[in-house]
């Protein structure tokens, strides 16, 4: 029958809720319109008969009560997903709109690093166990002592001190509220040169590590993730001495600074490390030079090959025990060594003394000498890539075996 549908309006009504049924012709077809609104926005749903249209009224009144209304709407698939979901979240007192939000917004701050699972997992594995609280200053307090305990060096312990007082009073607060963001802040803030701050960092580190073995810190805290790497590359040229230089360097020194000159040029050990130095460390039959521990820039060990024209510098000056250099001010003695190279008489210069030359003669003449960088980096106490940027400046083997060859000036006749 062809009539207009239009005018055959239903009203279904229940709980406060009414849905408009309306017949209407598409297509030659009969078919029945509900009209309704929800949370202020109007719907349309279609059915075949008004059978279904009134069934699927009096359900869209009971999910508009129970605040489900969307339903209605979704597909097949959709409707299956939306069921699934609910049984899911049965036992968690959240709607299934606000797991959606935040499984979103943790999706979105992933950005495809991690699964969520992954990251509440290991969540969970960082902060299973209730750590012990403590803050900043009281942490660095208690890693001063132990590293005294422990018996580290005095060029150590200043450094320590030097960067972990200055991180201590940037934050006082519990270690675990630090972040790498707040420690890339703090590296990026502070004026110093790159190099120094390197130094910082790697103090910050070790710092990190020693607070994650002794219990307050999660394990797998790493304050430096993502933190800038500054580089150890020192500016400007690396200087050595030539071989006419040592051996005026050597005849112009004292006695008592001499040690310091020939075990730095002819061994590479530095300054620091031959101050700590005592005449045990020194094996002169077997021919090495061992740098304990607690006495290298590094904390680590190493044996040093004793050359033979250095054993022949130290044989005359060992003593059995004791401290190797007794000088307390060992840059005026070496900056007095330099002076007094000059000679009036012959019209010959002082030498101008330059920063670290013994250790660069000593590291470029050993890898002419040997051609093995890792070798050479090993017994300086140093990586390979430091090596080759910060103190090796190629030369010839011959001017490496000149070098090694320098003795001891032959004593003066009363």
């Amino acid at each position: 029958m062809n009539t207009d549908a239009t005018d055959d309006v239903k009203e279904i009504k229940r709980n406060g809720i009414t849905v408009r049924i309306r017949p209407t012709l598409k297509d030659g077809a009969t078919y029945f319109v509900l009209d309704y609104r929800n949370q202020g926005k109007r719907k349309l749903v279609w059915r075949a008969t008004m059978v279904a249209a009134r069934k699927a009224a009096n359900t869209a009144i009971d999910q508009i009560t129970e605040g489900q209304a969307e339903v209605l709407n979704l597909k097949s698939a959709d409707a299956h997903a939306y069921t699934r979901a609910r049984t899911a979240l049965v036992g968690i007192e959240k709607g299934i709109d606000s797991v959606a939000e935040e499984y979103a917004e943790a999706y979105r701050l992933l950005a495809g690093r991690a699964s969520i699972l992954e990251a509440a997992r290991d969540w969970l594995k960082r902060h299973a166990v209730d750590l012990p609280p403590i803050t900043v200053p009281a942490a660095v307090e208690q890693l001063k002592k132990q590293a005294e305990a422990d018996g580290k060096s005095e060029l150590r312990l200043k450094q320590l001190a030097n960067v972990l007082d200055r991180f201590a009073e940037a934050f006082n607060v519990e270690v675990q509220a630090l972040t790498a963001k707040l420690v890339a802040d703090h590296l990026t803030s502070l004026a110093l040169a790159e190099r120094t701050r390197r130094n910082h960092r790697d103090v910050i580190g070790f710092f990190n590590r020693w607070l994650v073995l002794r219990g307050y810190l999660a394990k797998g805290t790493n304050w430096l993730e993502g933190v800038q790497n500054y580089t150890a590359r020192k500016l400007g040229e690396i200087e050595i001495l030539s071989t006419e230089e040592m051996r005026r360097l050597i005849a112009a020194a004292d006695e008592r600074i001499l040690p310091l000159i020939v075990i730095g040029g002819f061994a590479g050990l530095r300054h620091a490390e031959i101050a700590r130095l005592e005449w045990q460390d020194i094996d002169l039959e077997e021919g090495f030079i061992e740098v304990k521990a607690q006495h290298a820039k590094t904390d680590t060990r190493r044996i040093v090959p004793l050359k033979a024209n250095l054993k022949a510098f130290l044989l005359p000056l060992a003593k059995k025990s004791g401290k190797v250099i007794t000088l307390v001010n060992t840059t005026k003695q070496l900056l007095k060594a330099a002076a007094d190279t000059a000679d009036e008489a012959n019209e010959v210069e002082a030498l101008e003394w330059k920063h670290n030359a013994l250790r660069h003669t000593y590291i470029s003449a050993r890898v002419a000498e040997c051609g093995d960088v890792p070798r050479v980096a090993d017994e300086a106490g140093n990586s390979p890539q430091v090596i080759r940027t910060n103190y090796l400046k190629r030369i010839r083997p011959a001017a490496a075996a000149e070098w090694f060859a320098i003795q001891p000036p032959p004593k003066a006749t009363p």
